[in-house]
């Protein structure tokens, strides 16, 4: 089912499957035991709605187990509202922490908003194994022979910045990989954020120009509460055979949002279900899967698709 049109309102349900669901969802998608996948999900958990939350860490946990190498990637706003100790410790703790270590967090504003994000950072394993990762605030890691980087769009990403100094050098060490980045904000969406041109954090185009330049496949962002999908794109947002395919996967336990404008370039737009993202990462090309927490997949491709 497409979204389209004005004010789609959500459908804010959240089921948490038991076992015998659980093992059926994972079925459903059809996963290859020896694949190397990522798991990705934003705007994940509020104290008063832990049921959400709940339900999408069940789901990442049960297909993190069906296969040899699996990397969760989140992409902000891990604890709501003010990213604070308290709230990791009796939000995010008790749902999603059984994934903290194979998980590789990006930063979201929400993540932000107490002492520049240090409960956050002080949450995650991965900058206790990679101290300097905390230190730059962005990191990079290879999973399925693929080059990750993880940015942070709280922090400057324009020409001349640290960030992009850097990410442009580490796009020059892994020349001929295929490339996901991922981090909070979307340069484009439907939503809410859509709308907001001087959103903190929302012009990341420096960052999808320097991505383009070497080849890179996917960038990965949360911050709008619905999951879409775009073809891909220019950093202009113009279709583009040979661009960057963007996904937002804001669905990870926040309450969903409507969807009121479709961006060009949206091939679908999801709304009804928390859900996460499954990416199939092969040596030269990727697949995708989008399952919702009724067990339902709600989006997959219908072949892998190369990597540039």
């Amino acid at each position: 089912m497409l979204a389209s049109g004005c004010a789609r309102l959500a459908r804010d349900d959240a089921v948490l499957l038991d076992a015998p669901a659980l093992e059926a969802a994972v079925a459903a998608l059809e996963l290859r035991a020896d694949a190397a996948l990522v798991v990705a999900a934003a705007d994940i958990a509020h104290c008063d709605q832990l049921e959400r939350a709940a339900a999408t860490a069940a789901l990442a946990a049960a297909v993190v187990a069906a296969t040899r190498e699996a990397a969760v990637i989140t992409m902000g706003d891990h604890a709501y509202e003010k990213g604070t100790r308290e709230e990791f410790a009796q939000c995010y703790e008790p749902t999603w922490g059984r994934l903290n270590a194979v998980t590789y967090p990006s930063p979201g504003n929400h993540d932000f908003e107490t002492d520049d994000g240090a409960p956050y950072y002080d949450y995650f394993a991965h900058y206790r194994r990679d101290p300097a990762a905390r230190e730059r605030g962005y990191y990079a890691f290879e999973i399925g022979g693929w080059q990750l980087l993880a940015l942070n769009s709280l922090l400057p990403l324009e020409a001349g910045s640290a960030q992009l100094s850097w990410l442009e050098a580490e796009l020059g060490r892994a020349s001929g990989r295929c490339t996901l980045a991922y981090w909070h904000h979307p340069l484009a969406s439907s939503g809410w954020h859509g709308l907001w041109p001087l959103d903190r954090g929302r012009d990341t185009r420096d960052a999808w120009r320097a991505l383009l330049a070497h080849r890179a496949e996917l960038v990965v962002n949360g911050h709008e509460h619905v999951y879409e999908r775009y073809a891909p794109m220019s950093a202009e947002l113009e279709r583009d055979p040979d661009g960057l395919r963007q996904f937002i996967v804001g669905t990870g336990g926040g309450k969903l949002k409507p969807v009121l404008r479709r961006r060009a370039g949206s091939e679908l737009v999801w709304n009804r279900t928390h859900g996460i993202l499954v990416l199939v990462l092969h040596p030269d090309g990727y697949e995708w899967a989008f399952i919702g927490t009724d067990g339902v997949v709600r989006d997959r491709s219908d072949s892998v698709r190369p990597c540039r």
